[in-house]
């Protein structure tokens, strides 16, 4: 008999909550990269109807986190070398973006805040537990930007990011990251935009070359090829 792991989905606006658990699931690697995406299978999880389960999934394509395939479904999307490039790209031209605007009024006490977080990290740390204070940091900083449509489309990049990142988190080196963290901090509480862009270049390039380098040694994480396995938890 199939174990639901996730609670019934209660509320007038079932898509967006079956949407934002499956992306969710998806970003975490609870559904893997490469898997299938059943209607059938995951209403059953979160006993509601298929329809909500099919307009979030018709989400998750438009969101980029999906793909279909035709004549066979909907399958969690595979990113490629050339996808994190990509991504990349457009992250660290947003996050520069994000970077002229906070260097302009920086939120003090927050970056003092993250800055203590930082300095406390260890290379034993749990990397779940660092690559979340990772993903708070960036949040934060397009947050701070005040620009509402940076920080969506920062998100859909990152999202997307994170369907193969957590997959390498064990390889980041965390003492170093915190150390280019804590230094993009300072440049911004110095206001020295100039410095504080190129020390945010470094981080994601080093970032991307990271995330680049665990998918060179495990192309199973970033092939096209989809396989044939339809997302359930026994």
């Amino acid at each position: 008999m199939e174990r639901k792991i996730f609670s019934p989905a209660n509320t007038p606006n079932l898509r967006e909550v079956v949407y934002e658990r499956i992306k969710e699931a998806i970003v975490s690697g609870v559904i893997p990269a490469g898997s299938k995406l059943s209607e059938i299978s995951l209403s059953n999880q979160f006993d509601v109807s298929r329809t909500p389960v099919r307009e979030a999934i018709r989400q998750l394509v438009e969101t980029g986190l999906v793909s279909l395939t035709p004549r066979k479904g909907a399958y969690v999307l595979l990113p490629t070398t050339k996808d994190v490039t990509d991504l990349y790209e457009i992250r660290t031209a947003l996050e520069l973006i994000a970077i002229d605007h906070i260097c302009a009024n920086p939120p003090k006490r927050e970056l003092t805040r993250m800055r203590e977080s930082f300095e406390a990290v260890s290379n034993d740390w749990d990397a779940l537990k660092f690559m979340a204070m990772d993903e708070e940091f960036h949040s934060n900083m397009s947050k701070n930007a005040r620009n509402n449509f940076l920080d969506f489309m920062l998100e859909k990049v990152g999202a997307i990011i994170g369907i193969c990142r957590h997959y390498a988190i064990d390889a980041i080196p965390k003492v170093s990251s915190s150390l280019e963290h804590i230094a993009i901090i300072d440049a911004i509480l110095a206001r020295d935009t100039d410095a504080a862009r190129e020390k945010m270049k470094l981080h994601l390039a080093n970032t991307r070359d990271g995330l680049l380098a665990y998918i060179s040694r495990h192309p199973e994480v970033s092939r096209h090829e989809t396989n044939d396995l339809t997302y359930s938890h026994d």
